[in-house]
Parts: structure tokens; C-alpha cells; sequence
């Protein structure tokens, strides 16, 4: 099996005493909030790196879609936020140690650098742009008013005025009858009084008095004239009457109308309400998105910067960091995992051997006993038959 080892730093003494005890007292603070500041990069991009995820993967199942976001957060952010770390301080010894002795340090050197300001780049706009997106998505999409209460006050209005102005006309055409029925009457008696003057005088005509034909004659042109009048006066009121209900409906639909017009002034009054609000909410959204922005871009820096610091004051107090190999402990899940493999092989082997009739000497020393090897006889409590410390030495040798 391959041995696992893993690097172990170690920092020599501080050979600058002076520069070293002038910022000793800082350095763990600097180390400290350039730590946090990465936990604060860390989370913008894990919530950035979130979004995104959720967001093209829509249609897909909702378990799948979790899964897949978390396992892209931890990975997006482990190579930010630890590879940025290490790059960084390799970069930094290599400069300020001055260790750009020949071409294969200045080419390693190149990559790294172009790695690290990928990657510095990448977690600064991940960062900044997924706190402010953060803030903005959140502002819900402004939504239709809903105006069915106030369409329901109209058609209730509408219905009510309807039903007012219904009434009106009932009583416009009551007295309209009432009126043409009296004026008729009026003109009929006069018309039926003219003729019945005529008709007297024409039988005072027919008796000899040849005077009475032209009272008669004039009775009747009365009459005639009454009657003229008559239809003249029903075709005024016909018409007056046809002016109260055009005016009538006029005021109706004036009415419903003012109404409509009201109703629809409130619902433009309402989403001009809701779109201000909605304004307001994304307009505060933006500015705490833009000043959170601002905060995480500068942790972002910041982290870069306490990382560099670090680094300085060890060059500045003579402090190197040598690495050394050491073995690596196998984990505990490996180490179940083999004896778990073990136990089944061991298993299964004396069940193949048992059922293959394979016995004898060969197994017993082709394999290791296992616990003591217990003699067959009873062992006395008389101190005369216990073995001494050499034979038990000797026995389970």
C-alpha cells in the first residue's frame, strides 16, 4: 500500500527582534479578520453560486436541484476561498524572499499569479454581484391591483342608478298621460259644446230661421279650429315629452358614467399606489444591496490584504515557513472500512475451505491463532499445580 503523508509547517524564531516585537500584539488580529472576512466572501458566493443553480435548474426535481447547488457551493468556495488563501501566500513568500532566481521559478511563479487573480477576480464578482442580486430578486414582481371589489362597487352603483332613473321615467310617462288625457278632454268638451251649438242652430235653420245657418257654420269652424288645436297642442306635449326623456337618459347615462369614471380613478390611483410602493421597496432594496455590495467587496480585499500582511511580518521578523513530510494517519472510517473487508474475507475463506474438505497442517500454520492457547486440563487451586512466571512466560511465548 502506498503510505499517505501530509505536510507539516513548522516557523523558525524571529531572527528581526525589534520588528517583531513592534507588531507581534497585531498580527493575530490581522490573521483573524482576514479569516473572517473569507467566511464573509465565502457566504456571498455560496448564496450567489446558490441562486444561480436554482435558477437553471427550474424544471428540475426539487431534491436533485438541492443537491447539486450545495455540492457546487462547497466546491466553488473551497477553491476560491483556500486555494485563493494558499496561492496567495505562496505568491507573497516568493516576493517578498526574493526568490525569483531562475526561468522555472519566474514560469511557476507566472501561473500561479494568473491563477490567483482569476480566481480573486471571480470570488470579488460572485461576491458583490450575489449580495446585490440577493436583495434585488427579493422584491416581488409588482403585481396587477385587484380590482374586483371596486368593478363590483360600479356594476352595484350602476344598478342603483338604473333603478332610480327607471322610476323617474315611470312617473315622467305617468304625468305625460295624465297631461295629453286632460288636454284632450279639455279640447273634446269644447269641440262637442261647439257642435252642439251647431247642431242647434241647424235645426233652428230648418225650422225657418235662415240666421241660424251661419251661427252654425260658425260653430263649427270652432269646432274644427278646437280640434286643430287640439292636435297640435298633444304634438307640443308629445314633443316636450320626447325632450324630459332624452334628457332623462342624458342625466342616466351622465350619471353612470361619473360613476365609471370615479371607479376607474380609483383604480389608477391604486396602482399608481402599488407601483410606488413597489418602486420604493426595489429602489431600498437596491440601496442596501449596492451598500452590502460595497461591504463584501471590501471583506473581499480585506482578506487579500490581512493575507499579504501575515506574510510581511514574517519576512520583516526573519520567520520562515518549512514544510516537512509526515505520515498521515489513516482516518478512522478506512481503517472500520478494512477490518469490515477482513472479517468478510476471513469469513467466507473457512466456509470455501470447510466446504472444499480442506484441513491438516497446512491451514494451521498457513494462518495465525488468534486469543490464547488454553491447556486442556483443569488447573487446581493448590499452589503446587500453578505453573511459575517462566513456565507462563515459556507456555505463551
Amino acid at each position: 500500500m502506498k503510505k499517505q503523508v501530509k505536510l507539516k509547517a513548522t516557523e523558525t524564531v524571529a531572527t528581526n527582534s525589534d520588528f517583531y516585537n513592534l507588531f507581534r500584539p497585531i498580527v493575530p488580529s490581522i490573521d483573524v479578520i482576514g479569516k473572517v472576512a473569507q467566511v464573509v466572501s465565502g457566504l456571498t458566493e455560496a448564496v450567489t453560486i446558490w441562486y444561480i443553480t436554482q435558477s437553471e435548474m427550474a424544471d428540475v426535481s426539487k431534491g436533485i436541484s438541492i443537491v447539486i447547488s450545495i455540492v457546487a457551493m462547497i466546491l466553488v468556495v473551497a477553491i476560491l476561498e483556500l486555494g485563493g488563501r494558499k496561492f496567495l501566500q505562496v505568491l507573497t513568500r516568493t516576493i517578498v524572499w526574493k526568490r525569483l532566481e531562475n526561468a522555472w521559478y519566474i514560469a511557476l511563479f507566472t501561473i500561479v499569479a494568473a491563477i490567483t487573480i482569476g480566481m480573486g477576480v471571480l470570488s470579488f464578482r460572485l461576491s458583490t454581484n450575489g449580495v446585490h442580486h440577493a436583495f434585488v430578486s427579493n422584491v416581488p414582481v409588482v403585481e396587477t391591483y385587484d380590482a374586483s371589489k371596486l368593478k363590483q362597487e360600479f356594476r352595484t352603483s350602476s344598478d342603483a342608478i338604473a333603478a332610480r332613473f327607471k322610476n323617474d321615467l315611470a312617473i315622467i310617462e305617468t304625468n305625460h298621460k295624465e297631461v295629453v288625457t286632460s288636454t284632450r278632454d279639455q279640447y273634446d268638451a269644447r269641440i262637442k259644446t261647439c257642435e252642439v251649438k251647431a247642431e242647434t242652430y241647424d235645426a233652428k235653420f230648418k225650422d225657418g230661421h235662415s240666421w241660424a245657418k251661419s251661427q252654425a257654420d260658425k260653430y263649427r269652424k270652432s269646432a274644427a279650429s278646437l280640434e286643430t288645436e287640439k292636435t297640435a297642442a298633444i304634438m307640443k306635449l308629445q314633443s316636450t315629452f320626447t325632450k324630459k326623456i332624452d334628457q332623462h337618459q342624458k342625466r342616466k347615462n351622465d350619471a353612470i358614467e361619473k360613476e365609471k369614471s370615479d371607479i376607474d380613478q380609483s383604480i389608477k390611483k391604486a396602482e399608481i399606489a402599488l407601483l410606488a410602493q413597489h418602486d420604493f421597496k426595489f429602489k431600498n432594496a437596491e440601496f442596501w444591496g449596492s451598500l452590502f455590495s460595497f461591504f463584501v467587496g471590501f471583506s473581499v480585499l480585506l482578506a487579500f490584504i490581512c493575507i499579504i500582511s501575515v506574510e510581511v511580518f514574517r519576512r520583516g521578523s526573519g520567520i520562515k515557513v518549512e514544510y516537512e513530510e509526515v505520515d498521515l494517519d489513516q482516518p478512522i472510517l478506512t481503517i472500520f472500512w478494512k477490518g469490515l473487508q477482513s472479517r468478510f474475507g476471513g469469513f467466507f475463506r473457512r466456509k470455501a475451505e470447510n466446504f472444499a474438505n480442506v484441513t491438516g497442517s497446512n491451514l494451521s500454520d498457513s494462518r495465525g491463532k488468534i486469543g490464547f492457547n488454553y491447556r486442556d486440563r483443569m488447573v487446581t487451586n493448590q499452589t503446587d499445580n500453578l505453573p511459575t512466571s517462566n513456565n507462563l512466560d515459556n507456555e505463551y511465548r
